[in-house]
C-alpha cells in the first residue's frame, strides 16, 4: 500500500509506511548515485557527475535521517525527561551542512570551467547516455519526493520533510541537466556548467532554509502565529475560561510542545481551577495532534 492510499494519518499503516521512508531514501539514493557517477564518467557530462555528487549526499544525508528518527522514537529517561524528540533537528541540521558544502563545491568548480569556456577553452560534448540518465534521475527524485513528502506531512516530522524538499530541487536540477545534454549536443557546451551554476544557487537556497528551520527546532523558536490563535480559540471554548494569557508553542521532533496560561474567576476553589486546566488540556490535544505536551498554568480571572 502507498502512502498516498492511506486515509488515516496516525494509522497502523501509516505509521509502517513512515518507519520504511528513511531506509526506501537510503537505498535508491544509493542506486542512483552508482548509476549517476558511472554514466557521468562514460559520458564525460559534468551535470551528470554533478548529480550524482547530489546523490551521494542525500544517501549520506539519508542515512542520518534514519538514525536520528530511531533516537527520537526513543521514550523519555532519568537523563532526558523531556525525550529525544530535538534529534531530528540535528539530523536537519546535518542534512543542511552538507548540502550548503556540497552546492558551494560544485558551484566554485563551475565557474571556474565556465570561465575556461569563455576565455576559448575547448569544453568536451557528453555523449547521449547522460540524457537517458538525466531522465531516469528526473523520475526517481519525482517519485520520492512525492513518497516522502507524503510520510513526512503525515507523521509531521521535519527531517523527512527536509529529505522531501531536497528532493523536489534534485527533480528540476535533473530537469536542468536534461537540457544541457540535449543543448551541448546542439553546439552549445556552455550549458553544461551553466546549468550546474543554477542548480547550485538553488541548493544553497534550499540549504539555508532548512539551516534556519533546524536552528528554530533546536533553540525552542516559537511556531507561527496561526496554530498560537487556533490554540487560544480552543481554550475559550472550554467553560470556566475567561480569558487566555500566553501561548507557546515550540517544535518538538515530529511534534509540538505548548504552554499556555488561561484565566478562571478567582472566586473558583483550586480543584474546579485544576479540572479546567485538565479539561483545556484534554480539547488541545483531542482537535490538534501530534502533541508532546501541553503545560497549563493558571491565574485568577481580575476584571
Amino acid at each position: 500500500m502507498s502512502c498516498g492510499d492511506l486515509a488515516l494519518p496516525n494509522g497502523e499503516d501509516c505509521a509502517l509506511c513512515g518507519s520504511r521512508a528513511p531506509q526506501v531514501s537510503t537505498l535508491l539514493n544509493f542506486l542512483l548515485a552508482i548509476f549517476m557517477a558511472f554514466v557521468g564518467f562514460v559520458s564525460g557530462s559534468k551535470a551528470v557527475l554533478g548529480n550524482s555528487i547530489y546523490a551521494f549526499k542525500d544517501f549520506v544525508t539519508s542515512l542520518v535521517v534514519v538514525i536520528g528518527i530511531k533516537v527520537a522514537e526513543k521514550p523519555a529517561d532519568e537523563e532526558h525527561p523531556y525525550g529525544h524528540g530535538k534529534i531530528e533537528f540535528v539530523a536537519m541540521l546535518f542534512i543542511g551542512i552538507a548540502i550548503l558544502i556540497a552546492s558551494l563545491f560544485l558551484f566554485v568548480n563551475s565557474i571556474k570551467e565556465e570561465w575556461a569556456g569563455f576565455y576559448g577553452g575547448q569544453l568536451p560534448v557528453p555523449k547521449l547516455i547522460a540524457l537517458l540518465a538525466g531522465c531516469i534521475s528526473v523520475l526517481a527524485n519525482y517519485k520520492l519526493y512525492k513518497y516522502l513528502n507524503c510520510v513526512g506531512t503525515r507523521r509531521n516530522s521535519p527531517a523527512i520533510l527536509a529529505t522531501a524538499k531536497h528532493h523536489h530541487s534534485d527533480t528540476i536540477s535533473s530537469l536542468f541537466v536534461v537540457l544541457a545534454v540535449i543543448g551541448a549536443n546542439m553546439g552549445f557546451m556552455f550549458l553544461d556548467p551553466l546549468v550546474a551554476i543554477i542548480e547550485t544557487l538553488d541548493l544553497m537556497r534550499l540549504s539555508l532554509g532548512m539551516l534556519q528551520d533546524a536552528l528554530n527546532g533546536v533553540l525552542d523558536g516559537s511556531m507561527n502565529t496561526a496554530i498560537r490563535s487556533e490554540i487560544e480559540s480552543i481554550a475559550l471554548l472550554v467553560p470556566g475560561v475567561r480569558r487566555v494569557g500566553n501561548v507557546g508553542v515550540r517544535p518538538f521532533g515530529q511534534n509540538r510542545w505548548i504552554d499556555i496560561t488561561i484565566k478562571v474567576d478567582c472566586d473558583k476553589p483550586a480543584s474546579e481551577g485544576y479540572m479546567i486546566g485538565l479539561h483545556v488540556k484534554g480539547s488541545i490535544v483531542k482537535t490538534l495532534g501530534n502533541i508532546a505536551n501541553v503545560s497549563v498554568s493558571i491565574e485568577p480571572y481580575m476584571p
